[in-house]
C-alpha cells in the first residue's frame, strides 16, 4: 500500500452523506487540527522554557531569565 495512500484517504460515503454529516465531518476535522497545533505551540513552548532554565539557551545568545522557580 503506498503511504500517501495513508494520507489523504478518502471517504467512499462522502456523497451519499448529507450536507449535515459533511458539515460535522469538516468541522470535526478543523477542531482536531487546531488542537494537534495547540498540542505543539505547548511542547515548544515547554522545550523553550527548560531551555531558559537549564542555561542551554544562553549558549545559542538568548540572555533571558523566566520569573519562576
Amino acid at each position: 500500500m503506498p503511504s500517501i495512500s495513508l494520507l489523504r484517504r478518502r471517504d467512499p460515503w462522502w456523497e451519499a452523506d448529507g450536507p449535515a454529516a459533511r458539515r460535522a465531518r469538516r468541522r470535526q476535522r478543523f477542531v482536531s487540527g487546531v488542537a494537534f497545533m495547540a498540542a505543539l505551540a505547548a511542547v515548544g513552548g515547554a522545550a523553550i522554557a527548560w531551555a531558559i532554565e537549564l542555561g542551554m539557551a544562553a549558549g545559542f545568545g538568548v540572555r533571558v531569565t523566566l520569573g519562576i522557580g
